[in-house]
């Protein structure tokens, strides 16, 4: 009998969940940075480091 030629490991491939987990993540932290900037938080610090001057 001939023995099969052993084969390397296939490298990982990054799954549809993977992708979607990552969209959704990055979807989150844009929102949220959005809705500080929407209300505010921008303005805030800078009137902070005016006041503390």
């Amino acid at each position: 009998m001939a023995k099969r030629p052993t084969r390397k490991p296939a490298a990982v491939k990054h799954g549809f969940l993977e992708y979607l987990l990552l969209s959704v993540l990055a979807l989150v932290v844009l929102v949220t940075a959005w809705t500080l900037y929407d209300n505010g938080i921008l303005d805030t610090f800078i009137e902070l480091f005016k006041g503390s001057h």
